[in-house]
């Protein structure tokens, strides 16, 4: 039992029990929040140095593109397009650098992947391809039926022009305000590829086929140095012509990007791939008439990656971007997208 002369050292030993648990509580929660605030800080701070790497590794890429000796011409040979050494998992501040894109086409089995810069006239230019290439683009690549891709591309055509003509299978506000959720033709060109989900007829399935091949970045005509087997073929040409040009263009190793590669000097050099038939001739002809073809470049896609390497793995942030090059001055950015 306890004495009554005791009670009061009893109760103070039950408080101070008491209160050694409330501190033992507030102690632990109090490091719970340091330890998620200074977490919360690390990943903050290697957030910002993830995003300096990938904007070091663009301002890398200016440089190579600027340091461009061929003045004439573009091709993947050129450092700025394939360089490893360059832009593959370069060290830098504590990160690395990697700049990469992939070229070609599955079908053609030439998809392989370079470290440096895309050429973005290695496309076709939606904003400026004629009505017809635009519906061989869509039947050849897009997968579509001759029918549907003539629609399509006369509904392309009238929501790029200026005018409120309505071609025949085409669309204009008239269309788009009847819809459930209706819109505005914009009359205008396009901005963004995703512009085109917003025209009659072009599904998400359609959109996934071409947008590998489409820019909307005013190149206007494609670089035959760059250009891949899907987007000469939808040019026009045959595939037969353009697994020859795609192989002659690789030299004897056959392989893309490197020092034996062939370079077009001009758009006529492509009478020099070998013998052609008489209807490959005039499709490379009628391409070189309406100028449409090039050997030269002024707008890149650069895709740079900063990382952090640790015993956890990898991680990473993004920066995708269009530069154009003009001569003595910046670039001028026509995108930017950082993930």
């Amino acid at each position: 039992m306890i004495k009554e002369g005791n009670c009061p050292r009893a109760s103070i030993l039950i408080i101070t029990l008491w209160v050694l648990g409330f501190l033992t509580i507030l102690v632990v929660n109090l490091g719970f929040m340091v330890r998620t605030q200074l977490q919360f800080a690390d990943h903050l701070q290697d957030r910002l140095k993830m995003y300096y790497l990938a904007r070091a590794g663009i301002e890398r890429a200016v440089v190579e593109l600027y340091k461009d000796e061929n003045k004439s011409y573009d091709s993947f040979n050129e450092p700025w397009a394939n360089k490893e050494e360059f832009f593959r998992d370069f060290a830098f501040g504590g990160g690395f650098i990697n700049l990469k894109y992939k070229t070609g086409s599955q079908a053609a089995q030439e998809n392989i992947t370079l470290y440096g810069v895309m050429d973005e006239s290695s496309k076709v230019d939606i904003n400026n391809v004629p009505l017809d290439i635009l519906t061989i683009l869509l039947e050849r690549i897009g997968q579509v039926e001759t029918e549907e891709a003539i629609d399509i591309a006369r509904a392309i055509v009238d929501w790029r022009d200026i005018d409120i003509a309505v071609l025949p299978g085409g669309a204009e506000d008239e269309y788009y305000q009847g819809l459930s959720s209706p819109y505005k033709c914009k009359n205008g060109k396009f901005q963004i590829l995703e512009e085109l989900l917003l025209v009659k007829g072009m599904t998400p399935e359609i959109f996934s086929r071409i947008k590998g091949i489409i820019t909307v970045y005013g190149t206007e005509r494609v670089n035959i140095n760059t250009a891949s087997f899907d987007c000469l073929y939808a040019l026009g040409l045959s595939s037969s012509l353009c697994e020859r040009i795609i192989k002659f263009r690789q030299g004897s190793d056959e392989a893309c990007g490197t020092e034996d590669d062939f370079i077009f000097k001009s758009p006529s050099d492509l009478m020099a791939v070998g013998s052609l038939f008489t209807e490959e001739a005039t499709q490379i002809n009628t391409l070189i008439s309406r100028n449409m073809l090039t050997v030269k470049s002024d707008t890149f896609r650069v895709d740079s990656l900063g990382i952090l390497r640790n015993e956890k793995g990898d991680r990473s942030r993004e920066i995708i971007c269009v530069l154009k090059r003009q001569e003595e001055k910046a670039p001028k950015i026509l995108y930017w997208h950082e993930n």
